[in-house]
Order: C-alpha cells, then sequence, then structure tokens
C-alpha cells in the first residue's frame, strides 16, 4: 500500500489570487524562471473535481491520498477566499466522498476562529473527514492556548493532527514552523497522533531530537522532492537514514505537497525515490531494509489512519 498523507486541492480562487500571486513570484525566482510560466504550471494544476490528483496517483501507483484543507483566510496579507472556511472543508469532504477508497480528507482550520473545535467536530462525525490539519505559518504558534481545544477534541475523537513545520514563503511567518513549540503539545496530548508536516525541513534535526523522546510525534517528508535533484540524491538518502536511525521508520511518512511540488518533480518520480533505491547509493554504504520503505510509503500512514 502507497499513501500520500500530505496533498490538496486548490483552484484560482482557492485560497485566493493573492496567494497565487505571491507563490508565482516566490516559484519564479527560486526556479529562475518567468512568472508567466509559472503562471501557466499552475494553472495545469488547479482542479476541485478530485480527477486530477486521481490521474497523479494512478500513474504513481499511490492508492490513498490525504487531502488537507489549508485555511490561510486570517493571515492579513492574505485574507479570505471567495469560499468560507466552511464551504472549503465541506468541498474536501464532498470530493473525498466520491472516491471513498482513495481520498482522506482532513478538517482545516484557523484555531483563532470563533467555535473552530465545534466545527471540528461536526466534520468529523457528519461529514466524514478523518484528520485535522493546522497552519501556523498564518499566525500562530502550535503551543498556543487558543489551539489546545482543537487538540482535545482531536485526541478525544482519536483522529491525527497535520501540523505544519517548517519555513514558509512571504507572506508567512517561518517562525511559527519552529518544531519546538510542539514540545509542550505533545506532552499536554499523549495519546494525540501529531504529524510535523514537511519534517520541519532547515530545522529537521530539532524536529529529529524532539522525535526521538516525544513517540507520539511523527513526521512526513512532503517537499523534500527539492532535496533529490541536481546531484543531491545522495545527501537525501543519507539524511533519510539519519532519521529512521533516530525514531524508525515507523514514524516517518511519504508525502508530496500535492500539486504544489507537482510543478518541480511527477509523482511517479517521487515514489519512486522510496520504491527504487539507486545503486550508488547502495554502494556508498547506505542501506534500507524493505520493510522499512514499505512502512515510509504507507503502512506507517495506515496505522496513523486507522486503516489497519
Amino acid at each position: 500500500m502507497i499513501v500520500d498523507f500530505h496533498a490538496h486541492l486548490f483552484s484560482e480562487d482557492l485560497p485566493n489570487r493573492r496567494y497565487w500571486e505571491g507563490y508565482v513570484k516566490f516559484a519564479a525566482a527560486v526556479a529562475n524562471r518567468s512568472e508567466e510560466r509559472i503562471w501557466n504550471r499552475i494553472k495545469d494544476a488547479w482542479d476541485l473535481s478530485g480527477e486530477l490528483i486521481l490521474k497523479d496517483m494512478d500513474e504513481a501507483g499511490i492508492d490513498k491520498s490525504v487531502i488537507s484543507v489549508c485555511d490561510f483566510g486570517l493571515c492579513p496579507q492574505i485574507g479570505e477566499s471567495k469560499y468560507t472556511v466552511a464551504e472549503q472543508n465541506r468541498l474536501y469532504a464532498d470530493v473525498a466522498a466520491k472516491y471513498p477508497d482513495r481520498l482522506i480528507p482532513f478538517f482545516g482550520i484557523d484555531p483563532r476562529r470563533p467555535q473552530a473545535h465545534h466545527m471540528f467536530e461536526q466534520a468529523i462525525k457528519e461529514w466524514g473527514m478523518k484528520g485535522l490539519k493546522l497552519l501556523p505559518p498564518t499566525g500562530f504558534y502550535p503551543n498556543d492556548k487558543e489551539v489546545y481545544p482543537l487538540y482535545a477534541k482531536a485526541e478525544e475523537l482519536e483522529v491525527p493532527v497535520l501540523i505544519h513545520t517548517g519555513p514558509e514563503t512571504i507572506p508567512l511567518y517561518s517562525k511559527y514552523g519552529q518544531p519546538l513549540f510542539l514540545d509542550e503539545v505533545c506532552n499536554y496530548f499523549p495519546n494525540l497522533k501529531i504529524i510535523a508536516a514537511h519534517g520541519a525541513y532547515c530545522w529537521n534535526e530539532e524536529l529529529i531530537d524532539l522525535a526521538s523522546n516525544k513517540i507520539n510525534l511523527y513526521m512526513d517528508l512532503a517537499a523534500w522532492q527539492t532535496k533529490t535533484r541536481r546531484r543531491k540524491d545522495l545527501e537525501f538518502y543519507k539524511q533519510l537514514r539519519h532519521i529512521l536511525n533516530a525514531i524508525s521508520a515507523r514514524r516517518v511518512l511519504f508525502g508530496s505537497d500535492w500539486p504544489s511540488m507537482r510543478l518541480y518533480m511527477k509523482q511517479k518520480d517521487w515514489v519512486d525515490v522510496f520504491r527504487n533505491i539507486p545503486d550508488y547509493v547502495v554502494e556508498a554504504g547506505i542501506e534500507f531494509k524493505p520493510e522499512e520503505m514499505g512502512l515510509i510509503l504507507g503502512w506507517t500512514a495506515a496505522k496513523v489512519l486507522g486503516l489497519e
């Protein structure tokens, strides 16, 4: 089984045009490409029907994808979408309901919104959503007390929480993505499965040290595609081996950040990074057991999601 634990559904209005203008400027600068070219590539990834993600999943051999709502609305420089946060979540739930064997919807909300935990409970109990997604870089720390009602409800409902960690692009705030702020959350909610999205990226070593002491803390590797191209592959595998030695494959999850990373690497190629280890990696003395890759690609996700 292969499970992509980190994907989204986007359109021009979801989140909104202001978000995409910032994203295009960033992507164009990083890739050294024209903004026009990035706009055209981005538009190819907009789809709220679920058909495009299923097409890419089928090509890559991905069995299931977790699709998570990102609530950017309270970040002043982005602002609200034309869809309310309830409409965004209901849209995800309805798309997943069309493909119940393939798509797994996570409820996303800014904890600063009134009655956020009540809407979350409704989404789980009535809309069929399966977890919670939080995006601290919009302006809150994951250990702020206003987030605790959501954690308490997730623990009560026995569903996992996916929390962005690592830096973010303008106009989001990187400081809120430092994994250290999950320490208190892990302690207060020891039965809650907490997944640090993106493996904290530049703060990965901090996350590893934290996760080695907090057994309810997991990480996904979404957006790590950038570490596997342009002759960086060997360093990626060295880092992956280091992570598995520290916390084991039972707390590491495959993720893609689809469709954002679709501009950088095909889903099939990203899966192959784990499924087909290059000979030069083994020759360099970096080895992985088949069961480790099986856990990363899907079996750990199955346990976290209660699919076993």
